[in-house]
This record gives C-alpha cells, sequence and structure tokens, in this order.
C-alpha cells in the first residue's frame, strides 16, 4: 500500500519524539535516582559522623549494652537504622534489632570497605530486615587503628516513595513536552507536504491533458521556486502541445489530400503511419502499432517491402493486388531501417492501355479494306485514261466517304 510524504514524514517525527522521549525518561529516572541514592548516602554519612564521637566513647569504655540503648533510641530522631560492628564482623549494636542474634558482617562490602579505612557504600537486600536497603559504613578510628565500623541504612522503600513522587513529576513533565513536540511535528508535516500535495495534483491535471493548469505557492521557500518552474514548464508543454496538434493537423489534411497511399514503417517493422487512402487499400481501419506483415496481407506488397528492407535505397515497381495494378515507389528514412511506402492505383492507366491496344487493331482492321480498295483504283487509273471508268470512280467514291466516315467517329465527342 502506497504511504503518502505526510504520513511518512509525522511518523518518522512520532517515532523519534517517542523515541527521545522514552530515552529521556529512563536516562532521568536513572540519573535521579543515581542522585538521590548519592545524597542520602551522603546525609547518612553526615549523620554517622555525627554520631560516631558518641559511638566511638561506648566503643573506648567497653559500654556495648549502653551503646545499644542509645542508638535504638537515637534512631527514631534520624529515621535510619545504625548498627556497632566489631572489626571482626561481630554486631555489638544495632537500633533495630538484638545484636547477639545477629550473624557476623564481616563480609559486608560497606563493612569491608570501612575496616580498609573509608567510607563504604552499598545498596544490596537485607538478610536480616527481607527488605533492599542503603549502607554506608563509617571507620571508627583511634590512634591510627579501627576500633569498628558505625554503619546507617535506609529503608529503599523510603526511597522509592521519594523517586515515585518524582517519577511521576517528570513523566508528566515528558508526556506533555511529547504532546507538544508531536503537534509541532504535525504543523511542520502539513507545512511541509502541503506544497508537494498541490504539486502532484497539478501534475496529475497536466497528465490527463489539461495543460493550463497552473500552481500557486505562497511559501518564501525553495517550494515557490519550485511552483515557478513548474508554470513555466506546463505553459512550455502547452505551447509546444498547441504547436504539435497544428502541426498533426495540417500532416492529416495533407495525408488526406494525397490520392497515393502512403505507408511509414520503423527499423523493426512496425507500422508508424498510414494514411485513409492506404488503410482502404489493406482493409485494416487501425493498423498502427503492428507489424507489416500483420497488417498488410497481401503477399505482393509484403514481398515489396521485404526488398526495400533488404535493398535499403530507392524501389519502384508494379504490383499486381485483388486484379489491382498498383505502382509501388519506397525507400529508406534513415540508417536505422526506417521505410516510407507511397502506392498508386494504376489500375485504370492500365485498362486504357488495353482499350488503346484495341482500338488500334481494331482501326487498322477497318482502315485496311477502304485503303486497299483505293489503292487499287488509283493503280487502274495510273494505266491510263482509257481506263478510267464510272466502277473505278464509285470504288473510290464510296471508300473514300467510308474513310471520311470512320475519321468523323473518331473525332465525334462521347456521349
Amino acid at each position: 500500500m502506497k504511504k503518502s510524504m505526510f504520513l511518512k514524514m509525522f511518523g518518522g517525527f512520532g517515532l523519534l519524539i517517542l523515541g527521545m522521549s522514552g530515552l529521556i525518561a529512563l536516562l532521568s529516572f536513572a540519573t535521579i535516582r543515581s542522585h538521590v541514592q548519592d545524597n542520602l548516602a551522603q546525609e547518612l554519612e553526615y549523620l554517622g559522623r555525627a554520631l560516631s564521637r558518641d559511638v566511638q566513647g561506648f566503643l573506648e569504655q567497653g559500654q556495648t549494652a549502653d551503646m545499644d540503648a542509645f542508638l535504638k533510641k537515637e534512631a527514631k530522631d534520624i529515621h535510619a537504622r545504625v548498627t556497632v560492628i566489631a572489626p571482626d564482623g561481630t554486631v555489638l549494636a544495632d537500633s533495630e534489632k538484638d545484636p547477639a542474634g545477629m550473624e557476623n558482617h564481616r563480609y559486608r562490602p560497606e563493612v569491608t570497605e570501612a575496616l580498609e579505612g573509608r567510607v563504604g557504600k552499598s545498596l544490596r537486600y537485607s538478610v536480616t530486615v527481607e527488605e533492599k536497603m542503603l549502607y554506608v559504613g563509617l571507620p571508627l578510628e583511634s590512634d591510627g587503628r579501627v576500633l569498628g565500623v558505625l554503619r546507617l541504612s535506609l529503608f529503599m522503600k523510603t526511597i522509592d516513595v521519594l523517586l515515585g513522587s518524582l517519577r511521576t513529576t517528570i513523566g508528566r513533565s515528558i508526556l506533555l513536552m511529547a504532546v507538544a513536540a508531536l503537534l509541532l511535528a504535525l504543523l511542520l508535516s502539513l507545512n511541509f507536504t502541503r506544497p508537494i500535495r498541490k504539486l502532484t495534483a497539478a501534475a496529475r491535471e497536466v497528465e490527463a491533458g489539461r495543460f493550463g493548469t497552473r500552481v500557486a505557492l505562497h511559501s518564501k521557500d525553495d517550494f515557490r521556486e519550485l511552483g515557478f518552474a513548474f508554470n513555466l514548464m506546463t505553459q512550455r508543454i502547452e505551447t509546444l502541445f498547441a504547436d504539435l496538434s497544428r502541426q498533426k493537423e495540417g500532416l492529416a489534411n495533407v495525408m488526406a489530400s494525397i490520392d497515393e497511399g502512403l505507408l511509414v514503417i520503423d527499423a523493426e517493422g512496425r507500422i508508424v503511419l498510414a494514411n485513409e487512402r492506404f488503410r482502404k487499400l489493406i482493409g485494416e481501419d487501425a493498423p498502427e502499432g503492428k507489424y507489416y506483415w500483420e497488417a498488410v496481407r497481401k503477399p505482393k506488397i509484403q514481398e515489396f517491402i521485404a526488398r526495400l528492407q533488404a535493398e535499403r535505397g530507392r524501389l519502384s515497381g508494379e504490383v499486381r493486388a485483388d486484379e489491382k495494378t498498383l505502382l509501388c515507389t519506397g525507400g529508406t528514412l534513415d540508417d536505422r531501417g526506417g521505410i516510407v511506402l507511397t502506392v498508386h492505383d494504376i489500375t485504370d492507366l492500365k485498362n486504357i492501355e488495353i482499350v488503346k491496344k484495341d482500338f488500334i487493331v481494331n482501326a487498322s482492321h477497318e482502315l485496311r479494306t477502304p485503303l486497299a480498295a483505293i489503292l487499287g483504283a488509283v493503280e487502274t487509273l495510273e494505266e491510263g485514261p482509257g481506263k478510267i471508268n464510272a466502277t473505278s470512280m464509285e470504288i473510290l467514291k464510296r471508300h473514300a466517304e467510308r474513310l471520311k466516315a470512320i475519321v468523323e467517329d473518331l473525332f465525334k465527342p462521347a456521349g
């Protein structure tokens, strides 16, 4: 199914806008999520540094029970879980659980990193509380040695609530921008394809033979120049077509006035042109476009055309077809082998020649008898005056009148 330029253009813009909107949404969500997590981790680090002095004091004095009670109290105000872990991984205190029942935390990523003297961060699933959490571990150092690790953590569901709110706000913003971009793409597509539709409609009008068609494009871009060029082209076509029509009409009149049959054949043997006289001669109303051996069903004429094609020169000769005598004259049009052939019906001329011959024979026969009689009488007169008699004079007179009658018959007008 053929797709319009508008659908292709608007569809392309739409797919690009939707794709970019989706990509922006994904990147935005990922960036914001990472940024929020980094900010929360930074806040947990600040809280941990604020608590580290008190926790470190409990550790130095070995007051683990007091430290556990202190953390359970302080965690309610900071809304974060706080855990203190010994260098060997033993949990010394926890703001939410009984440290005695907790497993060894030595190989937790954030703990391992904190024991090495750095701030450790990790986002993972907690087996203890069975939820995904954000962890920040701070080393508790004294005199260059690590006394333990102060770890703070937040439930990811808290972060997800914040991210969900941000996701909704960002999604609405991106949706509004996508709708605005689609509307803009729609307007641009319509504005771009409108001149194309006008030019297409005008081209179809010209194709239908309406060469006076003109297109008006009011835009001030390349389409306006294209419309101007289109109008000039149609004007030129209209002029050329009018000239061609006049020439064709003149050629048709000339061909109609020709008494001879006219035939033009191309190099492949197809009939290009045939006048009315030739159509009547071959009994074909529309021979144009056919091979000459299909349209001209007269073997003698076909043979003459074949000779023309073979000899590639001028040729003239008489051809008998359907009890008619035709005078065929032809020659090649160009080096490619085109042929023009004229056919003249000379049957009447041939019949006149036959009548003429018959007349001469009959006239000779009619004149021979009186001439012989006159010659005999003349010979008698030449023998001497004494030989002249009434009979000889009668013969001369009678045959002289007969000759006179024959001559008068010859010059008597017909009808």
